[in-house]
């Protein structure tokens, strides 16, 4: 897999040798993100990076989720391809199911773990704006914010 760093902001091409091109299923780049912790990555299908934008897919096996929290320097859009992703945000506890065919908006600067609570593999369609990560925003390697957690008792019959 390529190291992250790597692609960031030039591919499939460097700023100064951005084109129109096609980018085929085939030729797109795979990695997991985050490479130092596969149990708790998910499988990526880089589209383009470039120094405006990032574009992807991104795939959540059953039961599984993406780990540390990923805040980005840009606007962040998801869209499900397929299946069901829950989308937790530690900061504030807020939890959104996001279906098949609906899309969600993760401002910039927001912490967010996805999750695949269902029984079939979860697609979805990534675009970061304008840029995925900077200084400020570096690629996490860990969380290190507090988690809002909320605990719930099961009711009696």
């Amino acid at each position: 897999m390529a190291n992250t760093q790597d692609w960031f902001c030039k591919y499939p091409f460097p700023k100064e040798e951005k084109r129109p091109c096609v980018m085929k299923h085939g030729d797109l780049m795979q990695y997991l993100y985050t490479e130092e912790a596969p149990e708790t990555s998910d499988l990526n299908w880089l589209i383009a990076s470039t120094d405006s934008m990032t574009v992807g897919e991104y795939q959540l096996s059953p039961g599984s989720h993406f780990s540390p929290a990923d805040v980005h320097a840009g606007d962040e859009i998801y869209y499900v391809l397929k299946g069901q992703v829950t989308m937790f945000q530690p900061e504030t506890g807020q939890v959104m199911v996001v279906d098949q065919g609906d899309g969600i908006l993760m401002p910039k600067g927001c912490p967010h773990i996805g999750y695949n609570f269902g029984e079939t593999e979860a697609r979805m369609l990534y675009v970061i704006a304008p840029k995925a990560w900077d200084d400020e925003n570096p690629i996490p390697d860990e969380y290190t914010g507090a988690m809002k957690l909320y605990k719930f008792e099961e009711r009696g019959e």
